[in-house]
């Protein structure tokens, strides 16, 4: 790996801020200029949250539990709240029961152990039950839980207000895309077959390009003697226009199995979780 990173090896673009979550970072979403996450330490069976401020890394609130200590996870965020489930058996991974949260205060709002979450437009959440073999909808009052209305035999007046917030949504979170070579500009392209010496596993570089700015991510293979092969993660940040190497880095190393959306990118900042525990920021558009 040191071949690849001293071909563009230059001065680095110095880390906006890190966050080291503690635990194996499971998933982590964005809302307003909060990023939230979900943290997992499978030897302690233990589930956790955190928030932090987008800008500068610095938490809100984290290492937040809750009386159910594995069998939880984030469902959604939206605005000022965060959305867990519960599961209906912990051998089902169908989801069930809801709890809303305080995004700026990490406290339990409210909870219901019966409904299963859908959508939320605006201040009302829509969740959903079968009972008798039928299937139910529910408006709820998102900041207090209390039941509005409910749709059974008029369940698809629901159905086509989920399908019309669908169409209408649309996400500040930008993700890579996976490298064609059939299907990428020249510039790019070649940069990118410079940066990865025809080493990097096939299918899994990913990229991201704007304004001069070039966002990569390959694995390679460092240990051909593992069966199969162990791999690393390299993350590199290129100024097209210099030609110069902003940042480069392995962000994880040994891994069985690459995984894709390595980093994404929010009111351009650049974001990726470094060895699955920390979240690192750059600024490379500013």
């Amino acid at each position: 790996m040191t071949s690849v990173i001293s071909i563009f090896k230059e001065k680095q673009l110095k880390q906006t801020w890190t966050f080291d979550a503690g635990a194996l970072i499971w998933r982590i979403l964005t809302s307003n200029n909060y990023i939230i996450g979900e943290t997992r330490n499978q030897e302690k069976k233990l589930t956790s949250f955190f928030c932090i401020d987008i800008c500068t890394g610095k938490p809100l609130w984290q290492n937040i539990s809750f009386d159910e200590p594995w069998w939880i996870g984030i469902e959604s965020v939206k605005k000022k709240w965060m959305i867990l489930h519960g599961f209906v058996r912990p051998d089902m991974p169908e989801h069930r029961g809801i709890r809303i949260i305080d995004i700026e205060t990490g406290k339990l709002l409210w909870r219901n152990d019966y409904l299963s979450f859908w959508f939320i437009n605006d201040e009302k959440l829509y969740a959903h039950r079968y009972l008798f073999e039928r299937h139910i909808g529910c408006e709820l009052d998102i900041k207090t839980g209390t039941i509005l209305n409910e749709y059974s035999d008029n369940f698809d007046v629901l159905q086509n207000l989920r399908q019309k917030i669908s169409q209408e949504f649309q996400h500040d979170v930008i993700f890579p895309e996976v490298f064609d070579v059939n299907n990428t500009e020249l510039t790019v392209r070649t940069t990118i077959q410079r940066m990865t010496e025809s080493k990097a596993l096939e299918g899994w570089v990913e990229y991201f390009s704007k304004s001069g700015i070039l966002i990569v991510s390959q694995y390679r293979s460092e240990q051909i003697q593992s069966e199969p092969p162990l791999l690393n993660n390299v993350l590199i940040v290129y100024n097209l226009e210099s030609k110069k190497t902003l940042y480069s880095k392995i962000i994880a190393k040994d891994v069985k199995v690459p995984s894709p959306d390595s980093f994404f990118i929010k009111n351009d900042f650049l974001f990726f979780i470094e060895h699955h525990k920390t979240l690192t920021a750059l600024s490379p558009w500013k």
